[in-house]
């Protein structure tokens, strides 16, 4: 949490990153036990950090950052639910997609970059612990591999690096 702190450069900004970063915990440790991101966490996650980065765009009367946000929210919620819908089981859920919903949102806040670095970053994760997984002989090839806490982790790294 203390990546959120010093990343965010307005209170209502700061208090996105750790609502999503409060949300985010509870949901990786969900999703690593069963295979689930819950909509009961999901999407209140979405909903405070849009609300969040709106009150920050009308306090500070900075559109850009808002719209940015709202953008890369749309488009990567978008691709991963025709990913879902196209793939079914053998693809990523619609849980992963609500959580790349708040994730891009928030980090798009920051740019395209960051949002895009998140998510390439958590594909990374996950597909070096697959490769690790299947070498290993832990787990055998098709094996689902729960998306959420690599693309929380790849989301933390972002926030880290400097902007």
């Amino acid at each position: 949490m203390i990546i959120v702190v010093l990343a965010a450069p307005t209170v209502p900004v700061l208090l996105a990153g750790l609502w999503w970063a409060g949300c985010a915990v509870p949901l990786a440790f969900i999703d690593a036990q069963v295979h689930r991101l819950p909509n009961v966490i999901t999407m209140p996650a979405a909903a405070g950090v849009l609300a969040l980065l709106t009150i920050d765009a009308v306090v500070a009367d900075r559109w850009e950052p808002l719209l940015s946000a709202t953008i890369c929210a749309a488009v990567a919620t978008a691709v991963f639910v025709s990913i879902g819908l196209v793939l079914g089981r053998r693809g990523m859920g619609l849980g992963d997609a609500k959580l790349i919903l708040s994730m891009t949102a928030l980090l798009g806040w920051w740019g395209w970059g960051a949002a895009f670095g998140a998510v390439f970053f958590g594909f990374l994760g996950a597909g070096f612990v697959g490769v690790v997984l299947l070498a290993s002989g832990r787990v055998r090839r098709g094996a689902h591999i729960p998306m959420g806490p690599f693309f929380i982790a790849g989301a933390v790294l972002m926030l880290a690096l400097p902007a």
